[in-house]
């Protein structure tokens, strides 16, 4: 049979392995966020995107064009 102070001694250490488990394993996050701060993602430029005439490949528009020979885009 188990006694008192054995099952109350079971239990503490239980709580202390959870507990630091727990802190265990949010340690590296919380270090983390503490030694940078979350920059803001630069915005990347969205173009449109226009399709060649002699060979229907999309391409931006400020490209020099798809890359073939008789490509009207070419600069």
């Amino acid at each position: 049979m188990i006694a008192l102070p054995k099952l109350v001694l079971l239990i503490l250490v239980a709580f202390v392995v959870w507990y630091a488990m727990r802190r265990w394993h949010r340690a590296p996050t919380t270090i983390t966020r503490r030694r940078q701060a979350p920059s803001p993602r630069p915005q990347t430029a969205i173009q449109d995107l226009v399709a060649c005439r002699s060979c229907g490949a999309y391409v931006a528009a400020d490209a020099g064009g798809c890359g073939k020979a008789d490509c009207p885009q070419l600069r």
